[in-house]
């Protein structure tokens, strides 16, 4: 008997070509070729998982026409030279064993191509300082290099290295690639009265600021021929002003549907950072955020339509066809998190799929660290662990002190490797720190992500105790051969007067309820943590003023584009902010605040203090602990070593037990 999800695996056939299912994987850049360009071994293992798993399409991302002159990641595909073909013909191979269809995004980033990449200075419609490049420049301490307006020539050569892109990919194997025409890219910065300002045929007017995506598509198509699968990517609108709308866009894919197969729906840019959370849409974000837009376009177009956009499993992509919304549904992250998520739930095995928190963790790529996530520690690691953590050539006996993130994964990663695991934790519940970082509204993905960690946690087989203090005695009886400390951290508390007040509390404990909460709320700490804390409070009617130390908020850069949207929603909510503010001293009913930049004294209405100012390793425990058995089979992971994220937490306990 099949699947319930008759839609998602209701096969589809464009130009002869079968697509076994609606599922695309969105396209992912995880950048690992070469550094001219080509596709290497590690590339391909990293798709394999994905491959193996069930969707209809694989689609590589970010891949230049011309590497030397559009580079803005550390590590992509260079589609300007035929060295390229063999790697990307072992890829189409690889897909194909699968029954998926391989596909490829095709792009130039025009304006935005980095100089400490290409040593030039980018091409795109109109001449302009990129605020990227300003940034950057004055980073590097440089000067700022001017974007070269196109002439008509380099417009041309630039249409034709389009063309010859698509070509190598067909005689590489693919029937199919995905032309980027949206994010801000060189296709729609020509298409955008945002970035485009020319005056001649190629700007002003729709019908001109067309002309260039028009140019590249007929290009293309010649090029390869009728037969070939042309999906093409816009941003349905930019969420600028200035920029492409949804009704310009609309009428832009009414000029274009005749020359592509798939119009494939998303939004935002990345010209402007604040407005990525929108291409990339963070926790804080709906679900199937751009399904609406898919549904507007579907209405009025006569060809198929992919949505994109936190569609985050095969119920929601179910209910999108279902409902006839779209046609294809394309997911990226969810495949990070659990490659196997379309195998599963066609399996009826909902419930083992790992969830997506949307954290972005995977963005560290652009900052030249290896690719990873933050749930799914096997991503990254498909060379090492081709087919899963395997069995250990000898079984062992491991304690692990501590029911969170970090606990949790080393007693499962423990577990498949084929060893004893007790687990001690001192709650009466698994989930350490995970139940109160889950507790706001928009905190569902981390929540989904702790209730799959303790059910996997519990069906492991592990000797789980809770309400069980780990003890020197307690481990020493265990006989452990392992001992894995996961013993997490507690809230840093401020060395001032009144600190132990009871209207004083850890800003979690007001998320969870735990804690009554007064009219006049102070947060210390302007972080992800006191954010979030100062947007739900604020939002529920509480005065809320977050005051921070530091002359800027630079706890909030841990969320990276994120923080936008949570600002938003602090805003949104009436919430204050007070930089360069020290606590001095707590009362009942208020604050004595210190100015640090003119060293003056004041207060502020509080009957509610809030502590958002970071954690500390329960180092108590740690060192009570750590020479339980000899050390070096002792390993600290997570908070207890060092209080960062759910990805380290879990990257971290999964690297100990898989060693084990």
């Amino acid at each position: 008997m099949g699947s319930s999800y008759k839609h998602v695996f209701t096969p589809m056939t464009i130009k002869g070509v079968e697509f076994k299912n609606r599922i695309e994987s969105a396209p992912m850049s995880p950048k690992l070729t070469t550094a001219d360009g080509c596709i290497t071994t590690e590339f391909l293992e990293f798709f394999r998982p994905i491959a193996r798993g069930g969707p209809a399409v694989v689609t590589i991302g970010n891949s230049a026409v011309d590497l030397s002159e559009s580079q803005d990641e550390t590590r992509h595909a260079d589609l300007g030279h035929d060295d390229v073909m063999l790697g990307l013909s072992r890829y189409v191979d690889m897909c194909e064993n699968y029954g998926a269809l391989a596909s490829i995004e095709v792009n130039h980033s025009g304006m935005d191509a980095v100089y400490e990449f290409t040593h030039r200075a980018p091409y795109g419609p109109s001449a302009c300082y990129t605020a990227d490049e300003l940034r950057r420049a004055k980073e590097n301490g440089r000067e700022p290099v001017q974007v070269i307006e196109m002439d008509h020539e380099k417009i041309q050569q630039t249409v034709d290295k389009f063309a010859e892109a698509v070509l190598r990919c067909k005689k590489a194997g693919f029937k199919m690639v995905l032309l980027h025409g949206g994010h801000g890219n060189l296709i729609p910065q020509f298409l955008s009265p945002f970035s485009n300002k020319r005056s001649d045929c190629y700007g002003g007017s729709l019908e001109n600021r067309a002309r260039f995506p028009l140019e590249v598509l007929d290009a293309i198509r010649k090029k390869v021929g009728p037969d070939f699968i042309i999906e093409y990517r816009i941003s349905a609108t930019e969420f600028v002003e200035d920029g492409m709308g949804v009704e310009e866009t609309l009428e832009f894919a009414k000029m274009i549907q005749d020359k592509i197969d798939i119009l494939h729906v998303s939004a935002g840019m990345r010209a402007v950072v604040s407005k990525i959370p929108y291409m990339m849409q963070p926790m804080y974000l709906p679900h199937r955020f751009n399904v609406h837009f898919a549904e507007r376009f579907r209405k009025e177009l006569n060809i198929p339509i992919t949505a994109v956009g936190s569609i985050m499993n095969l119920q929601n992509a179910e209910d999108i066809l279902a409902n006839g919304l779209a046609d294809m549904v394309a997911i990226a992250r969810p495949f990070l998190a659990d490659p196997e998520l379309v195998r599963k739930a066609a399996q009826g095995r909902d419930d083992e799929i790992c969830p997506c928190i949307r954290c972005n963790y995977h963005g560290r790529v652009t900052r030249g660290k290896g690719i990873a996530c933050a749930v799914n520690p096997l991503c990254g690691r498909e060379m090492q662990f081709p087919r899963g953590v395997e069995k250990a050539p000898e079984k062992k006996k491991v304690v692990v002190v501590g029911g969170g993130p970090a606990g949790m994964q080393a007693a499962c990663t423990a577990r498949e490797r084929g060893h004893d695991v007790v687990l001690f934790e001192s709650a009466a519940q698994l989930g350490g720190n995970l139940i109160p970082a889950s507790a706001l509204d928009f905190k569902h993905d981390v929540r989904s992500y702790m209730n799959w960690a303790v059910r996997r946690t519990e069906k492991s087989g592990a000797d789980i105790r809770l309400s069980t203090p780990a003890t020197p005695e307690l481990i020493a009886a265990e006989k452990p051969d392992a001992l894995i400390i996961a013993a997490g951290a507690r809230p840093f508390v401020p060395p001032v007067r009144g600190i132990d007040a009871p209207h004083v509390m850890w800003a979690p404990e007001a998320d969870m309820g735990t804690k009554a909460v007064g009219e006049h709320v102070v947060v210390l700490g302007a972080g992800v943590v006191g954010y979030e804390s100062a947007a739900a409070l604020g939002k529920k009617g509480h005065k809320v003023t977050i005051i921070e130390m530091q002359p800027s908020a630079v706890g909030l850069m841990a969320a990276g584009a994120a923080r936008f949207t949570l600002m938003d929603m602090a805003d949104q909510a009436g919430v204050s902010l007070r930089l360069s503010t020290a606590l001095r001293e707590v009362h009942e009913k208020s604050i004595v605040c210190c100015d640090l930049t003119t060293g003056e004294e004041f207060e502020l209405p509080c009957d509610s203090l809030l502590l958002a100012a970071g954690l500390r390793p329960r180092k108590d425990v740690v060192d009570a602990l750590r020479h339980c058995i000899a050390e070096p089979d002792v390993y600290i992971v997570g908070d207890a070593r060092a209080p960062q994220s759910i990805a380290t937490a879990v990257n971290q306990a999964f690297g100990a037990a898989s060693e084990i």
